[in-house]
């Protein structure tokens, strides 16, 4: 029924009512250019209580836009006097969440994250007791994530956790606006200058350093110099990192480049094929036209569709998320139908047991505006519908922007894409699939 209204909407508009009219004349002024948005900051500071019971990480300064979401934890640093037992955050002074880790979407402004601990004079235990046994236990070490600059990064998992010895486990430094990510170091020397690495935890308390370095701020191009999500890059490679996990709780993740210097195909030295884990709940990978599957995959743009692929080990629901975006990207849900903008946070989901790599996509979106905004006036509204419309029986604009006009994704431009310009319009955009038609319910005329 929502949907038929919305059609009556549409075709209201383009046979002529109102005074709304797709002539682009009416809000285009070439002499008075509007001026470019001014870029959003937010700035996050992360601390415990007490001071000296819990490693915290997350804290730095973010792009609203486009930044991704910021992962926030916390671990009690115990010791042989005293044991620290987490009890809840609060964020500027409001009591928010009681999971020691989760995920933030920057918002313009100032936050302050406290994670508020119970202080006890009880010593604490280990978990590793000495006990006579005839098979060889894995002890669990400490893992401590450090930075040579206070709040030049966030980490994917929390410093202090206990980490079992010679296990492989995936580390990554997210790096903040104004910074530039060196070198990972471990007891001095240089082990990776990538900020993402695969580690092999030893058989003793580790100390992971994230090197970073400055980055001078130029008058000149004050555009901001990097987000949250990984080292800057100014050339014209693209990230997208992507991590799925169950509710705030991130358990596997992968990483598009989009660069096209690359090819479709495996790249030595670029590429790193993914691992597939016979115990993890659930892990994320992306594909290519022969079934190669990819943790990094750097990639030219191509047709602007990227397989991705899940494993669950379990029927249960899950949650993607962009943790960098430096493009305009959609995950689309073959399953169900959605398409959801990456830039608006995760997309949750829900899963049988199994693999399934034909079930999702990433699709690429234009870099020439806001998709759906045809007629370049930085919003998208049902003025953009009618010239869709426009556009799709023959009548010829002069403004109009082609490269956005295909809004739903599906490489042509139809009445379809009107429709779903006004969805955007009136916030129906995205995972409201409950007031979406089906499939079956858009068709072209014959």
């Amino acid at each position: 029924m929502k949907y038929k209204a919305l059609w009556l909407i549409a075709s209201c508009l383009f046979l002529g009512g109102g005074s709304l009219t797709a002539s682009p004349d009416d809000e285009f002024d070439p002499e008075n250019p509007a001026e470019p948005s001014a870029i959003d900051f937010c700035r996050v500071t992360v601390s415990a209580t007490p001071e000296e019971g819990a490693y915290v990480s997350g804290g730095g300064k973010y792009t609203v836009n486009g930044s991704g979401s910021v992962y926030i934890s916390t671990n009690a640093r115990n010791d042989e006097n005293f044991t620290y037992n987490f009890l809840y955050w609060t964020m500027n002074g409001q009591r928010t969440s009681y999971s020691q880790s989760f995920w933030f979407t920057p918002t313009k402004g100032n936050f302050e994250f406290v994670a508020h601990y119970l202080k006890t004079d009880t010593p604490f235990e280990p978990e590793n007791p000495e006990e006579p046994s005839t098979t060889t236990v894995k002890r669990k070490y400490h893992l401590y994530l450090t930075t040579n600059i206070e709040g030049a990064c966030s980490f994917n998992m929390a410093s202090g956790n206990k980490v079992q010895e010679q296990s492989q486990f995936y580390v990554e430094a997210y790096t903040n606006a104004e910074y530039q990510f060196e070198a990972w170091k471990l007891n001095g020397e240089t082990i990776s200058t990538d900020p993402w690495l695969w580690f092999t935890m030893p058989s003793a308390d580790t100390t992971l350093e994230a090197v970073f370095s400055e980055i001078p701020f130029d008058p000149e191009n004050p555009m901001d110099p990097g987000s949250q999500g990984g080292n800057i890059d100014n050339s014209s490679r693209k990230f997208i990192n992507l991590t799925i996990g169950s509710g705030v709780t991130s358990i596997d993740k992968t990483r598009i480049v989009i660069n096209e210097q690359k090819t479709l195909g495996y790249d030595n030295g670029a590429d790193a094929a993914k691992f597939i884990s016979t115990t993890a709940a659930c892990q994320l990978y992306s594909l290519d036209g022969e079934g190669t599957l990819y943790s990094i995959n750097e990639r030219p743009k191509g047709d602007g569709k990227i397989l991705l692929g899940i494993m669950a080990k379990t029927a249960c629901s899950l949650t993607i998320v962009a943790t960098r975006l430096d493009c305009t990207a959609y995950l689309v849900d073959k399953l169900t139908g959605d398409r959801h903008d990456l830039a608006l946070g995760g997309y949750t989901f829900t899963t049988e047991a199994g693999t399934y790599d034909d079930r999702f996509y990433i699709l690429l979106g234009s870099e020439s505006g806001l998709l759906g905004d045809v007629n370049s006036d930085g919003k998208v509204t049902p003025a953009d519908a009618i010239m869709i419309l426009y556009h799709y029986f023959g009548v010829v604009q002069n403004e109009f922007n082609i490269n956005v006009a295909d809004v739903n994704g599906d490489t042509r431009i139809s009445p379809a894409d009107a429709i779903e310009a006004l969805y955007i319009y009136f916030g129906a955009s995205g995972n409201s699939r409950a007031i979406r038609p089906t499939q079956e319910d858009v068709r072209e005329p014959e």
